[in-house]
């Protein structure tokens, strides 16, 4: 595999994960604003929500190297930083 096609697969790989963040963080605001903290329900949402975040970023270290990954983690959050800054919640 070329340097050019591996590169090409982990921005794919990386559109996804943002994608799959997005949702993560979509339901994230779902569960605060239809439980209470103290809601047994919320707290095994959450839970579950971070496990899976977890699960998915080990998938990627399998595949990339660490040094990749971080890279593109920190422009995902600056993105992120950016859009809240344009659209406050």
């Amino acid at each position: 595999m070329s340097q050019e096609e591996k590169q090409e697969k982990l921005e794919a790989a990386m559109e996804r994960y943002r994608n799959v963040r997005e949702c993560l963080t979509g339901l994230y605001d779902i569960m605060n604003i239809s439980f209470s903290e103290k809601n047994i329900m919320h707290q095994a949402a959450m839970d579950n929500l971070i496990n899976l975040n977890n699960f998915i970023l080990e998938m990627l270290r399998e595949s990339y190297t660490p040094r990749e990954i971080r890279m593109r983690l920190r422009e995902i959050e600056f993105d992120e930083k950016q859009a809240e800054e344009i659209f406050p919640l």
